[in-house]
């Protein structure tokens, strides 16, 4: 399973959607005398500018939704969150612009405001002074929370932190709750700058006004560094004291999934410990999840976290039986509950990720495999496909995946990625095919041609890997020639984008693949 933030227990690779945002509708009045209601969000598509000038006009802030089609957490947001009237009614308070990581300049937005993932919500006064920013994927009350919170700011989270750092005890409730609620995941340093993020956020725990906060804080600042340097004692007492508490279970619901196994790992003194409080995790995360309707995809996430705890005691081998039978029976009843294409998306990549992690890589095929039958992105389980060809040491089959998931993407930043994916597979599974990787490689570069501006944030970071990663094959393989054409390629990309474009002559393209 592919995730788009970065890793963990369920953000796994780049978790990638079937549908474009629905088309705003127009709202009806309900009786004589009383407003419109919306049943749509009223977003503004890609039109940035724009909507900084509405929100000089109108004193409100911008919110700003990053996300992609293909991306799973955006499509449970789309599937869930934006048709709530509710959350649906609250974004009136804003001026909502929909900027998808494929639309013109958006990956030159993306780089500006520092964006690290989708999904990403960014509030912003109309100077453009972040408020705050959310991570898309969490919970969607504790999203709506945040962001009710974040609609009547007008104080820059940076200068809240800074105030934070130097004089805690001035900072109000609700200053607080901003720094509690902000998006430390999504920052991409924003905030921390050149500090250590984890260092910042156990100082901010030493100085909360509660012992919520402390607790938010701590975990936050664990998850941020390493947590086997962490003192054990210490995480065991902060995990059971959060545990203990529904109300914080739920506000750190994701974060104990995907860190949850780490903490018990690092707290337990061996394995009866080890079984007691992954119990106790798994009790927590199911009280939080009931609390919710017990949605299939969440017992989805949960059977997640039990196979982990259990490859803590057994790392290698067939799952226990009962736990096995679990595994299959929560995949089945999270497809059978995906009947739209957001909720697919949002679900069928953690479905084959629950069964690989179980051992069962032959289900894990063959659900990916009927997907792409159903799903209007195809591409997207392509490289998932590609991964278990290659574990079961098909190579030729693993490079016709990436070489289809390639061909198939659609978007420029997404067909750069897909691109680079399928060439850091021919790097990986036929180095010694030196004219197939340039060919691809060149291919790749050019599609940058159709963006001059575009070479930013996902782009150039996943170039930037690709440079990387070529120039170590070409240590081994004796490919200094083929280093040389690919320089040249993009330089001659380079310098059409430099004259194409006003600011960044290029945006540093130039430098690609030297050294």
């Amino acid at each position: 399973m592919r995730l788009v933030l970065t890793s963990g227990l369920l953000g796994i690779a780049t978790l990638l959607s079937a549908c474009t945002p629905s088309t705003p509708a127009a709202g009806t009045a309900t009786s004589a005398g009383t407003a419109p209601q919306a049943s749509a969000i009223d977003w503004r598509h890609g039109d940035v500018d724009d909507a900084f000038a509405e929100a000089r006009e109108s004193g409100r802030p911008v919110l700003l939704y990053w996300g992609a089609v293909w991306c799973p957490p955006c499509n449970q947001l789309k599937a869930g969150l934006f048709k709530d009237p509710a959350f649906i009614a609250l974004t009136g308070r804003f001026v909502p612009v929909y900027l998808d990581g494929d639309e013109e300049g958006a990956q030159a937005w993306g780089e500006r405001f520092g964006v690290r993932g989708y999904p990403t919500l960014i509030v912003l006064d109309p100077q453009q002074n972040e408020l705050t920013r959310v991570a898309g994927g969490n919970d969607s009350a504790e999203l709506t929370r945040a962001l009710t919170v974040a609609a009547g700011r007008r104080s820059a989270v940076a200068d809240t932190l800074k105030l934070a750092l130097a004089s805690p005890g001035r900072l109000d409730a609700e200053d607080w709750q901003v720094l509690g609620d902000y998006g430390w995941e999504v920052d991409a340093s924003r905030l921390s700058g050149d500090k250590d993020a984890s260092e910042i956020l156990q100082q901010l725990a030493k100085s909360a006004p509660d012992a919520a906060l402390t607790r938010r804080f701590a975990l936050l600042g664990l998850a941020a560094g390493d947590i086997d340097k962490a003192p054990a004692t210490e995480v065991r007492e902060l995990l059971q004291a959060v545990l203990a508490a529904p109300e914080e279970v739920r506000r750190n619901r994701d974060l104990l999934g995907y860190r949850g196994v780490a903490l018990v790992d690092r707290a337990s003194a061996g394995p009866a410990s080890r079984e007691a409080l992954g119990g106790q995790l798994l009790r927590a995360l199911q009280r939080a999840d009931a609390a919710r309707g017990d949605r299939p995809d969440d017992a989805l996430s949960r059977v997640i976290t039990e196979i982990a705890l259990a490859r803590l005691e057994q790392p290698e081998g067939a799952l226990p039986a009962p736990l096995a039978d679990t595994v299959r029976e929560r995949v089945a009843a999270a497809d059978a509950a995906a009947t739209t294409a957001h909720e697919r998306q949002a679900t069928v990549s953690t479905a084959a990720y629950a069964l690989r992690q179980a051992g069962d890589d032959a289900a894990a095929e063959s659900l990916l495999r009927a997907e792409l039958q159903r799903s209007e992105t195809p591409y997207y389980y392509m490289p998932e496909l590609a991964e278990l060809a290659e574990a079961r040491g098909d190579r030729t089959a693993a490079v016709d995946w990436l070489r289809q998931a390639y061909e198939g993407a659609q978007g420029p930043a997404t067909r750069v990625q897909w691109g680079v994916l399928y060439v850091e597979g021919l790097l990986r599974l036929v180095p010694e095919d030196a004219t197939t990787i340039e060919a691809a490689t060149s291919q790749v570069i050019a599609e940058l041609d159709g963006q001059p501006g575009g070479y930013h944030q996902r782009t150039r970071q996943r170039f930037e890997r690709l440079a990387r990663k070529l120039q170590a094959w070409s240590a081994d393989h004796a490919g200094a020639e083929t280093l040389a054409h690919l320089r040249q390629r993009m330089q001659q990309h380079c310098s059409v984008a430099a004259a194409a474009v006003t600011e960044g002559n290029g945006s540093g393209c130039e430098e690609w693949l030297q050294g």
